[in-house]
């Protein structure tokens, strides 16, 4: 049941909280010249439909848990995980959608004989395996087309808050059970966390930071030259504009967080390296310190985005695209570049793992990065070698992942 808890349960109910999102506005209470009359609404669902979602999730809660602990269930589990169908349950039914699209919804989530391929590729996930991850994408994509991209980031949102109150409440029994100090650990750990997601992070930063990054996949996900047949510039533009980052505001200890979580994959072991060095040194906290101005310094280059710049994105015009974006920074940019390209990292370490892993190769990749301070990559906007100077100063900053970006 640990195992459970702390490897797929978050990303199960981050998923499945996905579900409920446009709510229906109340009309209120109507008055009478003298007696006030409450009107009282009849409820959103059928008792027979939320009897089913409940038996829905608890299918699909129940198959996870089969497919990752063991096939069998004991009376104590099977309690525990119709309590946790039912908690995630009542947060989708907290702002009614129609009641048949609401039972559509909830039918994408249904196990058949073949198993959930939502689940399978969530499993694969939270154990660091490569691969195609096209249910959970087509899932969570028609859930934001049913219900619109706010609400179901909210709703992730308040998923999220669902497991960490569960990690808690399973902390605090184990502790009250065995009384081992370890155990006291895990409380403490679960409970810093949930202050650090609730506090730190926050609901609309979180959802804002969400919605930008799905939408920005997708759209990464959409061949350069296949984007004029399916929007025009000022469609992509206004969609670029619409992605506010500017409401994020996450706390240091909200970045940490956050950070920690990035998955690793195992079937790359060198990345898998790369990020055991992150997470176990000071780097996390040292990125963590900036995220908030890298944020600002993208909802400034977001907000200046012209429609010539999105023709050099489709015709490739990297340079061209660069140097406009660079050439409108003023002083505040400049300073939000250089607190974020500052940032002190870990290198030899990861550069040991580079050479471990590409020898000589990676070594004279190291003597051809050219010293470029600030100040030269700034005199250089107008020259012909600026987006040289740009590839050098950037590439300095943690030369292990730039040479695998670039290489």
């Amino acid at each position: 049941m640990k195992i459970f808890c702390s490897k797929i349960l978050p990303i199960l109910l981050a998923i499945l909280m996905v579900l409920s999102t446009v709510g229906c506005q109340s009309n209120g209470s109507e008055k009478e010249q003298y007696q006030p009359i409450k009107i009282e609404e009849d409820p959103a669902y059928s008792a027979e439909t939320l009897l089913w979602a409940e038996q829905t999730v608890f299918s699909f809660v129940l198959y996870a848990y089969r497919s990752l602990v063991m096939d069998r269930i004991t009376e104590k589990t099977e309690a525990r995980l119709k309590d946790y169908a039912h908690r995630i349950c009542q947060i989708t039914v907290a702002e009614p959608i129609p009641e048949e699209q609401y039972r559509s919804v909830m039918a994408q989530l249904a196990v058949t004989q073949d198993g959930n391929p939502v689940v399978n590729e969530l499993l694969a996930l939270s154990k660091g395996e490569a691969g195609g991850f096209a249910s959970i994408r087509s899932f969570y994509l028609n859930l934001i087309h049913a219900f619109g991209a706010d609400h179901a980031a909210s709703m992730v949102y308040e998923g999220c808050l669902l497991f960490y109150d569960v990690r808690y409440e399973k902390a605090v029994e184990r502790l009250e059970e065995y009384q081992y100090p370890w155990y006291q650990e895990d409380v403490d750990t679960a409970e810093a966390e949930r202050a650090a997601f609730a506090a730190g992070v926050g609901k609309e930063s979180f959802s804002t930071l969400l919605r930008f990054s799905t939408a920005i996949a997708e759209l990464l996900a959409v061949a350069p030259e296949s984007l004029p047949q399916m929007f025009s510039d000022a469609e992509i533009l206004d969609m670029v504009r619409r992605l506010d980052v500017s409401k994020i505001d996450i706390s240091q200890e909200g970045w940490e967080l956050l950070l920690s979580k990035t998955p690793t994959l195992k079937e790359n072991p060198y990345f898998e390296g790369l990020m055991q060095v992150f997470k176990e040194g000071d780097d996390i906290s040292h990125v963590a310190a900036v995220m908030n101005d890298a944020v600002a310094l993208l909802s400034s280059v977001l907000g200046d985005l012209t429609s010539e710049d999105l023709a050099n994105l489709r015709a490739g015009e990297w340079e061209s695209l660069v140097r406009a974006v660079f050439s409108r920074f003023d002083d505040e940019d400049w300073e939000l570049f250089a607190s974020v390209t500052s940032v002190s990292l870990a290198n030899e370490q990861y550069s040991a793992l580079a050479e471990s892993e590409y020898g000589e190769a990676y070594s004279e990749y190291l003597l051809s990065i050219e010293q470029v301070d600030l100040e030269t990559l700034c005199s250089s906007i107008d020259g012909e070698n600026f987006c040289q100077n740009l590839f050098c100063y950037l590439a300095a900053i943690c030369p292990a992942i730039s040479y695998e970006v670039n290489v």
